[in-house]
């Protein structure tokens, strides 16, 4: 078989790829979608991808593997970055692609059901997820944005402020019940229902309500602490997604297991805990190497927040002084 006899050059053009994406994440600047000419040229390379690169490739690259490592793992590490980095575009760049994304696996995961007994569905599917994944996230295409331009800001925008204005006088009382209810009432029913119906309440719960909140986040002007909130919610959400579908594969069959996986997604974005800003800070951010990136981006927000409150022709003489500060030992303050 080519997979057999050709193991080196399988991990090889793996890897090459894989650093081929990073590479040109890193070193192009995204077009929000409005080159035409970029979207044909995606069509014509992936036709010809098709057609021409060996089965044995197209069988690594075209598989729930490829999927997960296109799809998922290179934005989560990309999206933590971002979040690191000082500069709030890229925040609101990555959390676009989280929003089409999102939308994109979790309304298709009755795919994979299909592909299983469908053999010409099964044959195909990954390779069209794998390209629609990857006109998403490459700067080229930029089709997470083209998405958000086209689709989410004209039409789902206005629906989800009028919703929002809807409940806006019910918000004290809602908040109330979600906070003191929500999870008891849905681990009582939980206990009850069949795996399957448990496992789509879990993605249901983590999707719904932060894909609204963060098309609101993204719809509002100068609202870079919500769209970071998010992005950081979509960052470890992603992780726990991924840990609970290898996991149910040994253990899903177990009393509690989706329950604890449904308490984990509501402890990530209920205010009330904020946890994915601790899951964040305390495992995701150390595990990708960007702490000391984390702690510059937090005295710059110190340095914006104390420029609001400082008077402008306070500014150098303060701050000149606030910069001895921070290069003395504590002992020493």
């Amino acid at each position: 078989m080519a997979d057999e006899e050709n193991p080196l050059a399988l991990l090889g053009t793996s890897v090459l790829c894989l650093a081929a994406i990073v590479f040109i994440l890193r070193k192009f600047s995204r077009t929000k979608g409005k080159k035409l000419l970029n979207h044909v040229l995606f069509v014509v390379v992936a036709t010809v991808t098709l057609s021409c690169v060996p089965d044995f490739i197209q069988n690594t690259l075209f598989s729930p593997t490829g999927v997960l490592i296109i799809g998922t793992l290179v934005p989560i590490y990309e999206s933590i970055r971002a979040v690191c980095t000082i500069e709030a575009s890229d925040d609101e760049e990555w959390l676009q692609y989280w929003l089409a994304s999102a939308a994109f696996t979790h309304c298709t995961e009755w795919m994979d059901i299909v592909a299983e007994h469908f053999p010409t569905v099964h044959e195909h599917w990954y390779e069209l997820e794998f390209f629609v994944l990857l006109w998403m996230l490459l700067p080229f295409t930029d089709g997470s944005a083209l998405i958000y331009k086209k689709i989410t800001e004209p039409y789902i925008v206005p629906l989800a402020e009028s919703v929002k204005e809807k409940v806006e006088g019910k918000a004290v009382y809602i908040l109330l019940l979600v906070n003191t209810g929500y999870i008891w009432i849905l681990w009582f029913v939980f206990m009850n229902l069949e795996e399957e119906a448990k496992r789509f309440i879990v993605v249901a719960a983590g999707t719904v309500y932060p894909l609204a909140v963060s098309i609101l986040s993204l719809s509002k002007d100068n609202n870079s602490y919500g769209i970071t909130t998010w992005l950081t919610y979509w960052s470890c959400f992603s992780v726990l997604f991924l840990m609970m579908d290898y996991l149910e594969n040994f253990v899903g069959e177990i009393r509690g297991f989706y329950s604890i996986c449904l308490c984990a997604t509501v402890y990530l974005f209920l205010p009330m805990f904020n946890g994915a800003d601790a899951v964040f800070r305390n495992i995701l951010v150390p595990l990708a190497g960007q702490q000391e990136q984390l702690f510059l981006r937090d005295v710059d927000i110190m340095k914006i927040e104390a420029m609001t409150k400082i008077p402008a022709e306070a500014h150098d003489a303060i701050f000149a002084k606030a910069s001895i500060l921070f290069q003395k030992k504590s002992k020493d303050i």
